[in-house]
């Protein structure tokens, strides 16, 4: 009877072995195969805001936001520019997602002054993955306008791209503006923006004051040491002074730049001021 039972026991582990190398090798041929029919992961492809990108050459640029509303299968992107377009150049803007790089998606531009530009990008699909905002530079042909006819399509080159990502996109409602609404919540920004930097200004040069007593304050204290110092040690004295008041000169040049930084976004400030008053009469 004991026999049986042992030998019972030594089946059973048998038994046991089997399944947990056949669960082993299933487990195996499952993960070994399942990028055949599972979807692999894609990296997330977002552009940095509030970064500035240099593009050498063809100015800089910065995405300010990038909104998407899902209701209305569209985007919003703001972009604020330096140096990509002048009186003799153009930007435009083509879009395509990741699912189908073949076909554009449609794009407008809903504003566009001073630099910036608010971009729309329509049809987006409902699962994009990714989308890719391309900017096309071409030269402005004012030929075209004195020209019979239609006039030829022009060659725009792309000179950089730019893009969001589905699972990080900030997602939220477009509210349908006209030129105006942009241009007076624009303006918004910018006269605090300017305000904000008269702040910081301001602020610096009263530091530059505070380092400037502290140095007078030193320069007063080394020249009452000159009556019991030695005729080296005056030199030597005499030779700080100058040094620390080459320093006071060059805080109070710096003052004279930041002064008239300030005064110049001051005058930037009234523009601003000027126009949002123009926009709303």
């Amino acid at each position: 009877m004991a026999k049986k039972k042992k030998k019972n026991l030594k089946l059973n582990m048998s038994n046991l072995y089997i399944g947990v190398a056949f669960l082993f090798i299933l487990g195996f041929g499952f993960f070994g195969t399942s990028k055949l029919f599972m979807a692999e992961d894609i990296p997330i492809n977002q552009t940095e805001l509030n970064e500035e990108f240099d593009l050498r050459a063809n100015g800089k640029f910065t995405v300010q936001d990038w909104a998407y509303d899902r209701e209305q299968h569209m985007m919003e992107v703001t972009l604020v520019t330096n140096g990509i377009e002048d009186y003799m150049t153009q930007l435009d803007f083509t879009a395509v997602s990741r699912e189908k790089l073949s076909a554009e998606l449609p794009t407008e531009i809903v504003y566009d002054e001073s630099d910036i530009y608010i971009i729309h990008i329509k049809d987006v699909p409902k699962e994009f993955n990714q989308i890719a905002l391309r900017f096309n530079k071409g030269e402005k042909s004012y030929d075209e306008l004195f020209a019979e006819g239609e006039p030829d399509e022009e060659e725009n080159s792309v000179i950089s791209t730019i893009y969001t990502d589905q699972r990080v996109v900030k997602e939220e409602s477009i509210p349908d503006r006209n030129f105006t609404e942009y241009a007076l919540e624009i303006n918004d920004e910018l006269i605090g923006e300017a305000e904000r930097d008269i702040e910081e200004l301001e602020e610096k040069s009263r530091m530059m004051d505070d380092v400037i007593v502290e140095i007078r304050t030193e320069i007063e204290q080394l020249q009452s040491n000159l009556l019991y110092q030695t005729v080296d040690e005056q030199v030597e004295t005499n030779n700080d002074v100058f040094q620390l008041e080459k320093r006071i000169e060059d805080y109070e040049r710096d003052q004279q730049t930041i002064s008239d930084d300030a005064k110049n976004i001051r005058a930037k400030v009234e523009r601003l001021k000027q126009k949002q008053y123009d926009l709303t009469i």
